[in-house]
């Protein structure tokens, strides 16, 4: 048996000659070990972050460090999961930014699903989300606050006690 720890290497592909002696003889056998990149969570975090009225969730926060930090937006957790591109059952699940609003808004469908998007950027796929419920997975709520014109989303479906906060219930994303 030959035992290799991978812990220190990084990706690639590697070989080594091996010279083996037994009773049965000598021989030299050129070995080969392939070491992947890990593969990513089928079901990436979405971590949340606010400044002010504003909800900016992402499952990339160290490609977005910069862009957090130059706004002011502070880390508040593990908002929920989604999918991996490409997993079955799923679409893509879209942000868009309205600057004059401060607000983030996300929908799976890619010109908004219907809700007026007048003003608003598209930044692009988070994750997939499912399209019919899947085993295991929760509904993804969106509410929203007529006054701050801001959106907030939550698998809790009574939104974190943002009613109080006079957010009010829009559905399901």
């Amino acid at each position: 048996n030959i035992v290799f720890n991978t812990s220190q290497l990084v990706p690639g592909i590697y070989s080594e000659h091996i010279f083996f002696t037994s009773n049965g003889g000598e021989a030299d056998v050129e070995m080969f070990l392939e070491v992947a990149a890990e593969t990513p969570s089928p079901f990436p975090d979405v971590y949340r972050y606010s400044t002010g009225s504003d909800y900016l969730y992402t499952t990339n926060p160290q490609g977005e460090a910069a862009r957090l930090k130059a706004k002011g937006y502070r880390y508040r957790g593990i908002a929920f999961r989604l999918f991996s591109p490409g997993t079955p059952g799923t679409t893509e699940f879209f942000r868009w930014f309205n600057p004059l609003k401060g607000d983030h808004f996300y929908s799976s469908h890619p010109i908004g699903g219907g809700k007026p998007l007048s003003g608003y950027i598209l930044e692009g796929a988070i994750g997939n989300i499912a399209t019919s419920r899947l085993n295991g997975t929760k509904e993804l709520y969106r509410w929203y606050n007529p006054t701050t014109g801001c959106h907030f989303y939550t698998t809790n479906p009574s939104g974190e006690g943002m009613g109080r906060q006079g957010y009010r219930f829009e559905g399901i994303a």
